[in-house]
């Protein structure tokens, strides 16, 4: 599974951090105004869930923190209050 580094998760162009195997963006019918997407990774899949309606901008930003977050990538820090990452396992 591609594991990004932390510079590379942030500088590289969009599409080409969504173009590594196994990495992909679906639509979820979640609009709760507070509620900005999920990562589930699966195997050597990781499923980028985002709702409809966000700007260029947070697409970006949301797509690469969630990326980095299911992936462990190293020094990725914490999001600012009041943003949060919850961690849901099947353990």
């Amino acid at each position: 599974m591609f594991i990004p580094t932390l510079d590379y998760l942030m500088t590289a162009p969009l599409a080409a951090l969504l173009a590594a195997p196994g990495i992909r963006i679906v639509s979820t019918r979640i609009t709760d105004p507070g509620f900005n997407g999920y990562a589930a990774r699966s195997g050597g899949r990781v499923e980028v869930a985002l709702p409809a309606g966000r700007s260029a901008l947070e697409r970006d930003c949301i797509v690469r923190y969630l990326i980095g977050a299911v992936l462990r990538v190293d020094g990725l820090a914490p999001l600012p209050k009041p943003l949060q990452v919850d961690e849901i396992t099947g353990d």
